[in-house]
């Protein structure tokens, strides 16, 4: 169908879900809601990846791909500090309000500028068999899966810290709603510095250089954290800051693998980003439920389960081949 038309269809079921919420006077109904406008969220992350590689290739896309994604991190950084002041000021309510009016003014903007990229020609014209045949092959493509899961692992570290540090630092640190968005910032604020790096050096350093570091940076976050734990009685700091370098290694993989997974099958671009973010958060899911499994207390287990993460995105980009065959 192309990009441009999916993509106003889903920020106008985002702005319908945000408006929903906004309304909603039950649990269920604002569980109803908050589908509808993860439904809605799928086309940006899904189409901002296509849309780059419709237009680009090579390091020159793998740089794009790193300015998206910068651009991103902004909203993690700032979003929970911001969401945590303006639920105390105005209730709940008031940040589903602001995300309605976000959502309503990029619905906008992007009907007056937003072009398409994809060519008629390289459209599944008719054919939703085809579409889930493409789904099939990357799944069996050597190249897809050396990218995707280092990308995955990367998802599974970030969201065990996103599920598991509200509860330790809140529940067991005594660290309050409002101030806890400064610790949950971390991860965004290195992934900022990651991506930033990338599109610094992505024209002039070998993707697999880059993919590897950031793998590196996974395993020490995750490690900084079980030794901080082991040595010492760690406060939320202890817990937050080296999650600066794993999500510094997140702006180093994410991009650069995200754009290689891209290439494994040029003609299934956007076939490539939807699973891609769907095998991501996939993977994010489980460690989330790994996490909520372990002890709510203990900060050893949290830093286990990111330095775990990094080890598998290592080891399976070692195995599979590096990219190379």
């Amino acid at each position: 169908l192309g990009r441009r038309p999916v993509a106003l269809l889903m920020l106008a079921v985002f702005f319908i879900g945000s408006v929903a919420a906004v309304l909603s006077t039950t649990v269920p109904m604002l569980l109803a809601a908050r589908l509808l406008q993860g439904i809605g969220a799928s086309g940006g992350l899904v189409l901002s990846r296509s849309m780059v590689k419709d237009a680009l290739n090579g390091q020159v896309a793998a740089k794009a791909a790193a300015q998206v994604s910068m651009a991103v991190a902004i909203s993690p950084m700032l979003a929970p500090l911001f969401g945590g002041y303006m639920q105390e000021l105005f209730g709940w309510r008031a940040n589903f309000f602001v995300v309605a009016l976000f959502a309503m003014a990029l619905l906008v903007l992007a009907a007056r500028r937003l072009v398409e990229t994809l060519p008629s020609q390289k459209r599944f014209v008719n054919s939703h068999w085809s579409m889930l045949v493409s789904y099939v092959g990357l799944l069996g493509m050597r190249k897809f899966h050396v990218y995707t899961l280092p990308v995955m692992c990367g998802a599974v570290g970030l969201f065990t810290y996103q599920t598991g540090a509200p509860v330790l630092l809140i529940g067991h640190m005594d660290v309050s709603p409002a101030d806890y968005g400064i610790y949950a910032a971390m991860p965004a604020l290195g992934f900022m510095m990651g991506t930033f790096t990338t599109t610094r050096i992505a024209l002039h350093t070998k993707a697999e250089t880059l993919i590897e570091a950031g793998c590196v940076l996974f395993i020490a976050s995750g490690m900084l954290i079980v030794g901080l734990s082991l040595w010492t009685s760690p406060g939320p700091w202890a817990v937050a800051i080296p999650m600066v370098l794993f999500g510094a290694g997140n702006g180093l993989v994410m991009p650069t693998a995200t754009i290689g997974g891209l290439s494994a099958a040029p003609l299934l671009v956007g076939s490539a980003a939807a699973l891609i973010s769907c095998l991501r958060m996939g993977a994010g899911s489980a460690g989330s439920y790994i996490i909520t499994r372990l002890p709510s207390d203990s900060v050893t287990a949290l830093g286990c389960l990111v330095s775990a993460a990094g080890i598998a995105a290592l080891l399976s980009w070692i195995y599979l081949g590096r990219g190379k065959r």
